[in-house]
């Protein structure tokens, strides 16, 4: 029986830069995560992003300075 529900971490990534591969950058931190953390990564378990680090990979931002 399945006694635990949603989880939340937040998990400190590199910076993102535009034309980085955000896949292997979250790939990797999850599983760096996990390991370090002591917690499993599961088959059907959701990692979700911010709609920032996509937008910073993708070069679509502003600056102080614009």
């Amino acid at each position: 029986m399945r006694m635990v529900g949603t989880t939340s971490r937040g998990l400190r990534a590199p910076i993102i830069r535009q034309g980085d591969d955000l896949v292997k950058i979250v790939v990797d931190t999850v599983l760096s995560a996990s390991e370090s953390d002591g917690f499993d990564v599961r088959d059907r378990d959701i990692v979700a992003m911010t709609e920032a680090i996509v937008a910073r990979a993708q070069g679509n931002y502003a600056t102080v300075d614009d």
